[in-house]
C-alpha cells in the first residue's frame, strides 16, 4: 500500500476530513481548516512528493501583515522562532506568514501516527504565536 493510501485510510480511521488533491507532477496533499481557540485559523496540510518519501506539514494562514514598515519587526520574530523552535520553521512571502516542517520516510515507510502528532505540534506552536504576530500587525 502506498504512503498515500495509508495516510488516507488513517485520517478516515480517525475521522479527520481532509481534502485530497492530486498535483500535476504526481504529488499529493492532504488539506483542511482548522481554527485557534484564541482566534485566527489557518490552512492545514500534508503533502508528499511524487515518490512519497517526503512529508512537508505546512500551516498557510497564520498572520498577513503588509504594512512595510513593520517588516523587519516580523523578520525579527520569524528568525527568533526558528532559533527557539527546533522543527517547526517559519516563513514570511509577501506579508503572509506561514509555518513548515519536513521530513524524509526512512525506507520509504509512513508512520501516519507520527505525521498527525507532528502536525499538531505544528499547529499548537502556530496558535501559541498567533496572539504575538496578532500584536505586531496591531502595533
Amino acid at each position: 500500500m502506498s504512503n498515500v493510501a495509508i495516510m488516507r485510510e488513517y485520517l478516515q480511521d480517525q475521522n479527520v476530513v481532509m481534502e485530497e488533491v492530486q498535483e500535476n507532477d504526481g504529488g499529493v496533499f492532504f488539506r483542511t481548516r482548522q481554527g485557534f481557540d484564541n482566534g485566527g485559523s489557518v490552512v492545514v496540510v500534508i503533502a508528499f512528493n511524487e515518490r512519497e518519501d517526503l512529508v512537508d506539514l505546512q500551516l498557510y494562514g497564520i498572520a498577513s501583515i503588509k504594512d512595510p514598515l513593520k517588516k523587519e519587526a516580523v523578520h525579527n520574530f520569524i528568525n527568533e522562532l526558528n532559533v527557539n523552535y527546533r522543527f517547526a520553521k517559519y516563513m514570511e512571502v509577501e506579508g503572509d506568514i506561514s509555518a513548515q516542517y519536513s521530513f524524509h520516510l526512512e525506507e520509504n515507510k509512513i508512520n501516519p501516527a507520527y505525521v498527525v502528532d507532528s502536525l499538531l505540534m505544528l499547529i499548537r506552536t502556530a496558535e501559541e504565536n498567533y496572539p504575538k504576530f496578532m500584536k505586531l500587525q496591531w502595533a
